[in-house]
Formats: structure tokens, C-alpha cells, sequence
């Protein structure tokens, strides 16, 4: 059972159909949830679907990779609220590109909203939660950190988010702050057409894509209580996929 009644959540990263589950799923079950992206639009709209069923929820907009505004977002967070027991990091940018073709824009592009956007998060609050003897953090990952053709560098940084967990698992583990990331696989968005869907199945020994709720039911665990004894893990949402992988861990 999710024990996150009258606990306060940000999500980093929360318009997106994964973000937005997991934000609606923590209000839902009674946090407070500061849904925080980079387009004020997005945020207000996320906010009105949220306030809508009676969730709790606030919003700002940020962007998360600028580490002055992050500072600033949870500094305020804080004085208005007195506290952030969960951090959910679900910024994403699915940039895999063959190498050949990575400029230094896009490698950088990568690096700060895929891995210096959790960093920055990170470095913010995980002394808060420590001082308050208590912290939930999960990132949102993505199987193919594992590596596959032509995405090197979306998999060279989801790869460094393995390590950030479980580095600052152990750093915090004393003051009941635990640490976790999820990763996710092949997720069905609402672009996609009925026959790409039962295409892209085929490989998924379920036999069905993942959905944005099947990610948020796992977050879900993360940040509560029930999960206390849990940290440092990577915990892989996949239909079964990561399977077929040598490394699955």
C-alpha cells in the first residue's frame, strides 16, 4: 500500500504522460505535488486535471537543467511548504543519435536535460531530507541505458544515472533517505497508431506496451513508507524486455 498521505512531492519534469501520472497518482493518494516543467502552459494544464479530482498540487516552471533555478524553485519550496519529502526526476530527452552524427550541441543538449537536470535536484535537496531524517527520491530511467546501436549517448548518460543512485543511496541511507530509479521501457504514447502498438508488442514478452499508470504504480511504491527498506536499486518497468538483456541489473 502507497503511505504518502500529507507528504510533499515535487516532480521534475511533469507534463509528459509518465510525469503526469506520477503526479496525479501522488495527489491522489494525499501528497502535495509541485508539478514543475518548462512550459507554463503545460504546467497550468497539468494543474487544472490535478485540482480538477481533488488532488493537491501546485506548479512552477523551471528548467531544470539551469541549476540557478532550481536552486531558487526549491529554496521557495521550501519556505512556503517547510519541507520536500519526495523528489520524482522524470526530465527526459530521448536524443540517441549514431555517433557519428553527435555534434557538441547535442552531446551537451544531452548531458544537461538528461543527467545535470537529476544532479542539480539532487544536490538541492538531498541534504534537506537528510537533515529532516527523511527522503524519498526516485529517477526515472530508461532500459536502454543498457545500450543499444546508434544511441551511445542517450545511453551514456541514462548510464550515469545508475551510478548517481546508487552513490547517493549510500550517502544518505543512515538518515531514512532512500534513493531508487526506475526504469522504464517501451512505453505506448497517445501518437502512436493501433498498428505501430501491436507492431512494437511483438518484442515485449507480455506481449503490451507499458503505460504512463504502470510507471506511476511503481513510483508510487518508491515514495512511500511501505518502501523504507529499499534503496540504491534500479527496478526495471519493461514487460518482461529487460530479460533479454546479459546485464539486466
Amino acid at each position: 500500500m502507497e503511505v504518502v498521505k500529507d507528504r510533499v512531492a515535487i516532480v521534475s519534469g511533469a507534463c509528459d504522460a509518465v510525469g503526469a501520472a506520477i503526479s496525479t497518482r501522488l495527489a491522489q493518494k494525499g501528497a502535495t505535488v509541485i508539478v514543475s516543467d518548462s512550459d507554463p502552459a503545460k504546467v497550468d494544464a497539468l494543474l487544472e486535471e490535478i485540482q480538477a479530482a481533488d488532488g493537491k498540487a501546485l506548479g512552477m516552471t523551471v528548467d531544470a537543467a539551469d541549476p540557478a533555478q532550481v536552486k531558487a524553485f526549491v529554496a521557495k519550496t521550501i519556505a512556503d511548504l517547510g519541507k520536500v519529502d519526495i523528489l520524482v526526476n522524470n526530465v527526459d530527452t530521448q536524443n540517441g543519435t549514431p555517433i557519428q552524427e553527435v555534434s557538441d550541441a547535442l552531446w551537451q543538449a544531452g548531458l544537461g536535460a538528461n543527467l545535470n537536470a537529476v544532479f542539480y535536484f539532487c544536490r538541492e535537496l538531498v541534504p534537506h531530507m537528510r537533515a529532516n531524517q527523511y527522503g524519498r527520491i526516485i529517477t526515472i530511467g530508461n532500459l536502454e541505458y543498457m545500450g543499444l546501436p546508434g544511441k551511445s549517448n542517450y545511453a551514456a548518460v541514462k548510464s550515469a544515472i545508475f551510478g548517481l543512485t546508487r552513490a547517493l543511496a549510500l550517502e544518505s541511507a543512515r538518515d531514512d533517505v532512500t534513493v531508487n530509479c526506475v526504469a522504464k521501457g517501451d512505453i505506448a504514447s497517445a501518437d502512436m497508431s493501433p498498428e505501430a502498438i501491436e507492431k512494437q508488442a511483438k518484442g515485449i514478452p507480455v506481449k503490451r506496451l507499458g503505460t504512463p499508470e504502470d510507471v506511476a504504480r511503481t513510483v508510487g511504491f518508491f515514495a512511500s513508507d511501505t518502501s523504507k527498506y529499499i534503496t540504491g536499486q534500479t527496478f526495471f518497468v519493461c514487460g518482461g524486455k529487460s530479460a533479454y538483456f546479459s546485464m539486466s541489473i
